[in-house]
C-alpha cells in the first residue's frame, strides 16, 4: 500500500523522471510531494481569506525546488483552489501568507526556527528538509534513505496548527510521531 501510493503520486506528476539526473529527480519528487500533500490535509474554517483564495505554497532556501514546483502546479488545483508558489524572503510572515511552507536544507538553523515560529498556531503545513532530524515545529520532514525520498510526520505539530492529516498520508510516512 505504501509503495503503491508513493509510486502513484510520483508517476502522476513525473512520468519520465526515471531517465533524468538523480539530483534533479530528487527535486522533482519533493516538488510532487509538496503539491500532493495538500490533497491530504484538512484546513480549518478561516484558513483561507475567501472562498476563491488560492492555496499558496511558500518556499524558503530551495530555488531549484521552487522552480520545479512552479512547473508542477501550473494549471492545477487542489479542492477547487488554484495553487501558487511564493518564494519566501527574510521579511515574510509565512504564517499569514501561506498554507504550506517548505523550508529547504540551505537555510541556517536560526532562519529555520524563525520560519517555523512564524507558522506556529496558524493553519500552515510546515515541511522541512533536515537530514539532522525532525526540527521542532515542523509537521513533515523529508529525508533521503536508501536512495529514496521519505518523510516523517509529527501529528502534535499538525494539531498545534489546527490541521488534520488524512490517514492515507500517515500511512505512507516512514515514521509518525504522536
Amino acid at each position: 500500500m505504501r509503495s503503491a501510493l508513493r509510486l502513484a503520486l510520483f508517476i502522476a506528476v513525473f512520468p519520465s523522471a526515471a531517465s533524468q539526473d538523480p539530483s534533479a529527480a530528487v527535486e522533482q519528487i519533493k516538488a510532487a510531494f509538496l503539491y500532493k500533500f495538500a490533497s491530504y490535509v484538512e484546513w480549518p474554517v478561516g484558513a483561507f481569506k475567501e472562498a476563491e483564495s488560492p492555496l499558496v505554497i511558500g518556499v524558503a532556501g530551495a530555488d531549484d525546488i521552487a522552480d520545479e514546483l512552479e512547473r508542477v502546479v501550473a494549471g492545477r488545483n487542489v479542492s477547487g483552489r488554484s495553487v501558487r508558489v511564493r518564494r519566501l524572503t527574510g521579511g515574510d510572515n509565512a504564517g499569514k501568507c501561506c498554507q504550506i511552507v517548505f523550508i529547504g536544507s540551505r537555510n541556517e538553523l536560526a532562519h529555520v526556527r524563525e520560519l517555523l515560529g512564524s507558522t506556529q498556531g496558524h493553519p500552515v503545513l510546515t515541511v522541512t528538509d533536515a537530514d539532522a532530524g525532525h526540527p521542532k515545529g515542523s509537521i513533515i520532514n523529508f529525508l533521503e534513505a536508501t536512495d529514496r525520498v521519505r518523510f516523517d510526520i509529527s501529528r502534535d505539530a499538525a494539531e498545534r496548527n489546527g490541521l488534520q492529516l488524512r490517514s492515507q498520508l500517515l500511512a505512507v510516512a516512514r515514521q509518525v510521531t504522536p
